[in-house]
């Protein structure tokens, strides 16, 4: 596949590669970088102040981060950032546009956790205006969004910019080591493979009236995990997780999707499924089944990868191989999303800039790929896929 700026996935690919090997992973105390975590701390401008993200700016800070500016559409998320942060009120931001002021501050890093329909136009603006980048997971909504990142990706790689999303199991040490047994042949043949994310309805069924808000635009945003646009649909928003894993651990992404789902009963707003099942093929006839929902009483976020000489399983019973070359995870304290922090952190200060862009571009247009045959309940291809560059536009929607 290509990006719109002519640069090959191939080529990316081989060139992220290359950087990755000087970048490899590794934990390290954040005052044992240089200097120490009061003298020496990275700054961030932050875009995007809800829940996710404020988890994320609590994250960094603690691995040795600043934030000295803030961005939100909404004043009482901004407000809350400033003084939860001590950030200078000249430094926030409120409105759509002010990504673009945040970012014009003096700062090491920008930290992107608005939803994912904003994230390539932010992205696009945080690399132009030179900022190593935090961004979460998915990178992008659709075909048009991931061709952006990508073509912008390649400029961060020129530019020796760190990136970094928020996939967390590509920082787990247990899922690190797991996957280089697997990529080593700990499973012999590969022959199919499972994954799931059943869970309860997201916010626990919370919306918010039109009448609260000026515009459509200020009313889906709040509202955002409801509508394609804004979230990608709950498999490209939530289940990337689940499938990015299995890229991973596969080697490879998949050739094409078959899939169904639906809106079985959360008809209350907005227009995403409440659930999907697809089968994906990747090369090699390797085929994987993928269950979501949002909708159940017990809650299952795991995977399965299974060969002739064995099966990886990781669930509430940890990372674990069974069959002919057993393994279990036994390294003690692995939080994933400390790593992932520490990491960044550890890019910036040591010049050593990471490259997940490339790797949450497949991610999510896996989502993408399994959600687009779901909606038109057909085969779809990768390839032809990727070429059609679909971007989904906001539309009316109506209010009840």
């Amino acid at each position: 596949m290509k990006n719109q700026e002519g640069v090959s996935r191939r080529d990316f690919i081989r060139a992220t590669t290359a950087a990755g090997a000087t970048a490899a992973f590794t934990i390290i105390k954040p005052q044992s970088v240089r200097g120490t975590a009061a003298n020496d701390a990275v700054t961030f401008v932050w875009i995007g102040a809800g829940g996710r993200g404020t988890a994320d700016a609590k994250g960094l800070t603690a691995a040795g981060g600043k934030i000295i500016g803030v961005a939100d559409v909404f004043k009482d998320k901004l407000d809350a950032a400033r003084q939860a942060f001590a950030v200078e009120q000249s430094a926030c931001f409120e409105g759509f546009d002010a990504y673009k002021k945040v970012l014009d501050l003096k700062a090491d890093a920008a930290i992107l956790t608005t939803p994912p329909g904003f994230r390539p136009a932010e992205f696009t603006a945080a690399v132009a205006a030179g900022k190593h980048v935090f961004m979460e997971k998915p990178i992008a909504v659709d075909t048009w969004g991931c061709h952006s990142v990508l073509s912008d990706a390649e400029k961060a790689r020129t530019m020796k910019l760190s990136v970094v999303v928020g996939l967390q199991r590509r920082y787990s040490k247990a899922y690190q080591e797991a996957q280089k047994r697997i990529a080593s042949g700990a499973l012999g043949t590969i022959v199919s493979g499972r994954g799931f994310y059943l869970t309860g309805d997201v916010w626990k069924g919370r919306t918010w009236a039109r009448a609260e808000f000026p515009d459509d635009l200020h009313w889906m945003t709040k509202n955002w995990y409801y509508f394609r646009w804004l979230s990608g649909d709950l498999i490209t928003e939530q289940n990337i997780h689940n499938l990015d894993a299995c890229n991973w651990l596969l080697g490879r992404h998949p050739e094409r999707a078959n899939g169904y789902g639906g809106r079985k009963w959360r008809k209350y707003i907005g227009d995403i499924f409440d659930h999907f099942n697809v089968t994906y093929e990747y090369p090699g006839a390797v085929h994987l089944t993928f269950m979501s929902g949002q909708f159940c009483t017990v809650h299952d976020s795991s995977e399965q990868i299974l060969g002739n000489d064995g099966s990886f399983t990781n669930g509430r019973g940890g990372a674990k191989i069974e069959g002919k070359n057993p393994w279990e995870w036994t390294g003690g304290e692995d939080d994933a999303s400390r790593n992932e922090y520490e990491a960044f952190i550890a890019s910036v200060r040591d010049g050593n800039p990471r490259t997940d862009a490339q790797h949450a571009v497949e991610g999510t247009f896996t989502t993408i790929l399994g959600r687009e045959a779901a909606y038109r309940r057909k085969e779809v291809e990768w390839k032809k896929l990727w070429d059609e560059k679909q971007k989904l536009e906001r539309k009316a929607y109506g209010v009840s």
